[in-house]
C-alpha cells in the first residue's frame, strides 16, 4: 500500500496538499504507522524522485484487515456530498 508521510512532509516545511498535485476530484484520507503495525504491517520509507515522504504499507491484507483500515482512517480531504468519489 503506498503511503505518504506527513512527518516528512512537515519536516521540509510542505503541506499536505502536495501529495495531491496532479489527482483533482480525489479525496486524501489517513491512518497512523501505529495503526498499520496493528494489524502486523510494516512501514518502510519509499521515497520517489519528485516525493521524499512517499513510503510503503506491506504485509498481508485480508479484507477484514482492509475494512479496519478503512474504519480507522481520518479524511484530511473528504468528499462532499454529491462529489464522485474516487
Amino acid at each position: 500500500m503506498s503511503v505518504y508521510r506527513r512527518d516528512v512532509i512537515e519536516a521540509e516545511g510542505g503541506s499536505v496538499m502536495r501529495v495531491m498535485e496532479g489527482h483533482n476530484g480525489y479525496f486524501l484520507a489517513s491512518i497512523t504507522a501505529n495503526d498499520a503495525r496493528k494489524k502486523g504491517q510494516t512501514v518502510h520509507s519509499d521515497p520517489l524522485p519528485d516525493e521524499s515522504s512517499h513510503a510503503v504499507v506491506c504485509g498481508p491484507k485480508s479484507e477484514a484487515t482492509r475494512r479496519w483500515f478503512a474504519r480507522q482512517a481520518q479524511w484530511v480531504i473528504a468528499p462532499s456530498n454529491g462529489s464522485p468519489g474516487r
